[in-house]
């Protein structure tokens, strides 16, 4: 049999695709770079740069924010690597449920974590220590999830060689843990990032550090060029993280949608499986039951939820509709970049991978302040007077969440397949979408699902860009935590998590239904 001929991408069109994409999410983050460095005049100045002269309280804050992202990295990598080892190389009980429950965390964002241990009142949650302990809650399942990925796409059959020769615990030190270095690398530097741009949670907690310093300039003092000058230092020490990352992962998958060796594990636990088992179920407990616990308790009876939900009826319609359309937007763009990174090799390829990831390393605030920079506009006022703004700036922070994970679905597709079918048509397009957007579905799927969350949850930006007589139900939580009202902050809370689990429960019965659950790489 002859030689398939290769059709290579046509990247001159999907680089006039993409390249507006990628300045559309970067463009915030470029109009926040110039202004720092123009006068009122338009001239070039390096007069504003004064204020970045390092003082006493600057290195306390930039003390403390370092020291609240590393240990919560550090947190993160010791629960979540072991607990992804458990799911994916041991013979642990329930590996499959436990993989499952693991992942509810994310469906409790930092800020009502923080608003319900505060409710609580457990001892220093009001110091760096109580701040590390929450994103940590929050943040173990990115680790999880990347060293999940990590060991599903190893061959075990060195381990299993290893074990046989040098044992257990020789074996995952030597053997396991090296395999997955880079993915556990990637986690915890993606959780340091989460955790230094997030203001929310100390925000909550009363933690000074260097984010909320920049939200008190802008909303406190109205100082809106100081705000955006004291954002450069963690915008570039989150440009270098993100650039080590993709370094570290080469061009590794991030994620990997299925569990494909939960069913063959290769060490057994024998009598310490049911103390493990124990210890991950006391684990989830905490990060899980008890979290979700305590909301249902604070809550109260069912007239509190009926109050809760008349006090926020058009935040929560605003809200769904909003994260439903910026989830569509990411969706959408997303496929065309996924595919473009995943067929094309090059530092073109490369480059744009980094400058879409930028995002990432934006403080949900700094978005805000540069979305208003770009927007704020006589010829651009309807976007800024309007909800598009909002969407907007979803779009600009969540894309590369969404990218990721269609990029992982798509990476599966052999390109083989794709050359047969287009030596049929004759047409990449209709291959494209024929035969890799059928195959891409579960990644576009999930990619919608991770992108109508984030939106969902998203507070820091939606309260400073918010058109005027509009808000979202986390705008409303966090007003009613300010006013004392617990009671229906926990029920809102409540109502937010539940829309997000029934948009997973839709988008899976969709894909059942629809696919019947046939479509596999």
């Amino acid at each position: 049999m002859g030689k398939t001929p290769h059709h290579p991408v046509n990247t001159r069109h999907l680089l006039l695709i993409i390249l507006p994409f990628v300045l559309f999410i970067l463009s915030p983050l470029l109009f926040l770079l110039t202004t720092s460095v123009v006068d009122d005049t338009g001239q070039l100045t390096l007069e504003h740069l004064k204020i970045l002269a390092v003082t006493s309280r600057q290195l306390g804050l930039i003390k403390n924010s370092l020291l609240l992202a590393g240990s919560t990295s550090l947190a993160t990598v010791l629960i979540g690597v072991p607990l992804a080892f458990f799911i994916h190389r041991t013979d642990i009980w329930c590996k499959k449920c436990l993989a499952a429950v693991c992942l509810v965390p994310l469906l409790l964002p930092p800020y009502i974590q923080a608003l319900l241990w505060t409710g609580v009142s457990v001892p220093y949650i009001h110091t760096l220590a109580g701040g590390v302990f929450i994103f940590t809650l929050s943040f173990f399942p990115f680790v999880t999830i990347i060293t999940g990925s990590g060991l599903q796409a190893t061959e075990g059959l060195v381990e299993e060689a290893a074990l046989m020769a040098r044992g257990r615990l020789a074996t995952i030190w030597n053997v396991t843990l090296p395999l997955v270095a880079p993915h556990i690398t990637a986690g915890a530097i993606i959780v340091f990032v989460f955790t230094i741009i997030n203001f929310e949670v100390p925000d909550i907690l009363r933690i000074t550090v260097y984010p909320v310093e920049i939200f008190i300039h802008f909303s406190a003092y109205y100082d809106e060029k100081t705000a955006t000058l004291l954002s450069l230092p963690l915008i570039g020490l989150t440009m270098a993280l993100i650039w080590w990352q993709m370094m570290v992962m080469r061009n590794k998958s991030y994620i990997a949608l299925g569990f494909s060796r939960t069913g063959q594990p290769i060490f057994s636990l024998g009598r310490l499986r049911m103390p493990c088992f124990i210890g991950l179920l006391s684990m989830v407990t905490l990060c899980v039951i008890l979290p979700l616990g305590v909301l249902i308790k604070g809550a109260g009876g069912m007239e509190t939820y009926i109050k809760a939900f008349q006090s926020s009826r058009d935040h929560i319609y605003y809200s769904v509709a909003v994260a439903g359309a910026s989830a569509l937007i990411m969706t959408g763009f997303s496929f065309i970049v996924s595919y473009y990174l995943v067929r094309t090799r090059g530092w073109i390829s490369t480059g744009l991978d980094y400058l879409i990831q930028l995002s990432l390393g934006i403080p949900s605030i700094v978005l805000g302040i540069g979305m208003i920079h770009v927007w704020n506009r006589e010829w651009t006022d309807s976007v800024y007077t309007s909800t598009w703004i909002l969407i907007f700036a979803f779009v600009s922070g969540y894309s590369p969440f969404v990218v990721k994970v269609v990029s992982a679905k798509i990476s599966q597709i052999h390109p083989e397949w794709e050359e047969v079918a287009i030596m049929g048509t004759g047409s990449r397009i209709r291959t494209l979408l024929g035969i890799v957007l059928p195959l891409a579905t579960p990644g576009l799927m999930a990619g919608f699902f991770i992108g109508f969350i984030l939106s969902l949850f998203n507070l820091g930006t939606a309260l400073l860009v918010v058109p005027p007589g509009k808000g979202t139900l986390p705008i409303s939580i966090y007003n009613f935590m300010h006013y004392g009202a617990m009671e229906t902050v926990y029920a809102q809370s409540l109502i937010l998590i539940a829309i997000a689990v029934t948009c997973g429960g839709i988008l899976y019965l969709v894909y059942r239904l629809g696919f019947g659950g046939k479509i596999r790489t």
